[in-house]
């Protein structure tokens, strides 16, 4: 036997659109978060900057005044920066002298070089304006001014306002990330939202049955875009559906129209065997004839089964041995005169709901096909549960022609077998048509071997 199915392909790994619409929405919605919340960082960092800046130039205003008017500074210079722990306590107190900051600053007047080397080493040495001075959490926003001799620098400790930085960073960092928690959160339901419809849709259109117009899908969505997706869809159903209705009539008829001539021919050849002075050359003939139109008949009554059936939906309970007994029988003669043995492994009996006449076309067909091609040896069935396997030792198939075995008008091998190459097609149909799985295979020793599932 030298036909069979193609390899089933491997599943393309599908991603979720709902995810991506989620994703995208996301991926949107972190990316503004970040820009956002580093313009205002940096914006923060700059307005700190210039407050501190601006603060430093008051002192500085206020130190020159001090010295213009009094000539000298009140208490003796200091020589060493003074060091200021930010504590919850200095940090309510800056709150109430954020601008009158003259708890965190320090003013130097060096009038010659001598006082100059007097200066704290941080102060030493800076050239007039604004200088960043220190180390780890002790730093200073320093200005230096030069007028004539005098050097005057101011020393302020900026130590709060990184503290009131860091605390403003923190917030922002986790404020970001509630906002990216809740765009994500927001993206999944406006998602599920968007998609609610096509998954709707689509599982309408699963129920669709290709046997009934049904109720339009298009009133059921108001959206523009998915309503047209819907139209397209009620348009192919309904084309779908009148072109399934002209197929079965057509069967049908045809069928119908075939079954009497086909009756007539079969008649006319038993009466002519039953004639005895037939010559041997005659009655080979007549047997010929009688074979293929018997194979025409098989085909055409699986045809007329598969109009009735697919419109009708005709399924009842059925004993499996029984339909393999009489699809054994059907083959019988047929294998006894190429002198073949039919070997039938059967388990306990099996019911399955299923079209009776359905699997007997579908069990006598693999039969048949499996005594054509096998010109000797045996065809075996062995059946379990509901899986049917069918073996033979005929010439087999090669495994790049086994796709091809299922379409219409092709016959497996050119060495042998009869028929019309539509039996294995009919199969194929009836197989997807019941929802029962097909596959078949080359044996190691030779031959076919096709297991055919029904549950």
């Amino acid at each position: 036997m030298a036909w069979g199915t193609g390899s089933p392909s491997a599943m393309a790994v599908r991603h979720s659109l709902r995810l991506k619409f989620a994703s995208t929405f996301a991926l949107a919605g972190v990316v503004l978060v970040l820009i956002h919340a580093i313009a205002i960082h940096q914006l923060n960092r700059q307005q700190e900057s210039q407050l501190i800046d601006q603060i430093v130039s008051d002192e500085m205003e206020g130190l020159l005044e001090q010295y213009e008017r009094l000539g000298r500074l009140d208490g003796p210079p200091y020589r060493a920066l003074q060091r200021y722990q930010v504590r919850p306590d200095t940090e309510a107190l800056s709150l109430r002298k954020w601008f009158r900051a003259s708890w965190l600053v320090q003013g130097f007047v060096a009038r010659d070089d001598a006082e100059r080397a007097e200066l704290p080493a941080e102060l030493r040495g800076l050239d007039p304006g604004f200088h960043d001075v220190g180390q780890g959490a002790d730093r200073y926003r320093v200005e230096v001014r030069e007028i004539g001799s005098i050097a005057f620098v101011v020393a302020y400790s900026v130590s709060l306002h990184e503290e009131r930085g860091r605390h403003f960073t923190r917030a922002l960092a986790l404020s970001a990330a509630i906002t990216v928690l809740v765009t994500v959160l927001v993206g999944l339901w406006l998602s599920g939202r968007l998609t609610h419809q096509i998954v709707d849709l689509a599982h309408r259109v699963r129920q669709l049955d290709g046997k009934h117009a049904g109720e339009p899908l298009e009133r059921h969505y108001p959206e523009r875009e998915v309503a047209e997706l819907a139209a397209a869809f009620d348009g192919y159903h309904e084309r779908t559906v009148r072109l399934l209705e002209r197929e079965r009539a057509f069967t049908a008829d045809v069928s119908h129209e075939l079954r009497t001539p086909l009756t007539a021919i079969l008649t006319t050849c038993e009466l002519m065997l039953d004639e005895t002075d037939l010559s041997a050359k005659a009655r080979s003939r007549v047997l010929k004839i009688s074979a293929a139109t018997t194979r025409l008949a098989e085909l055409v009554n699986a045809f007329l089964l598969m109009a009735r059936e697919e419109a009708d939906g005709i399924s009842g309970e059925v004993d499996l041995r029984e339909c393999i007994a009489e699809a054994v029988e059907s083959v019988r003669d047929r294998a006894e005169a190429k002198g073949l043995s039919l070997v039938v492994e059967q388990s306990e009996p099996v019911l399955l709901r299923a079209p009776r006449r359905a699997l007997h076309v579908v069990l006598s067909n693999l039969l048949a096909n499996a005594v054509s091609y096998t010109e000797r040896g045996s065809v075996s069935l062995r059946s379990e549960g509901g899986v049917v396997e069918i073996s033979d030792t005929g010439p087999g198939v090669q495994p790049d022609r086994i796709p091809e075995l299922f379409r219409r008008f092709h016959r497996g091998d050119a060495r042998g077998g009869d028929g019309f190459g539509l039996g294995l097609a009919i199969v194929k149909r009836i197989c997807e048509q019941a929802g029962w799985t097909i596959s078949v295979e080359p044996r190691e020793v030779g031959g076919t071997r096709v297991k055919l599932a029904l549950i």
